[in-house]
């Protein structure tokens, strides 16, 4: 029969500090495709007056040169 600390991977200094880079890497990226994205919604979100007032103005345009 094995005991419990035989089932406990061994790992080295160097494993650790591998997987903490790794780990800041892909933290780093998560946080950079987030604010990217923040980004782009906002831009989205900004153009949204601007075509209000293009459909307001286009409507308007429609209804004077209608008569």
């Amino acid at each position: 029969m094995t005991s419990g600390s035989d089932l406990v991977p061994r790992y080295t200094q160097t494993d650790l500090e591998n997987a903490r880079t790794k780990g800041q890497l892909i933290g780093w990226l998560q946080g950079a495709g987030v604010a990217f994205g923040v980004l782009l919604v906002v831009g989205l979100i900004g153009w949204i007056p601007a075509v209000l007032l293009a459909v307001g103005a286009a409507a308007l345009a429609y209804k004077l040169f209608k008569r």
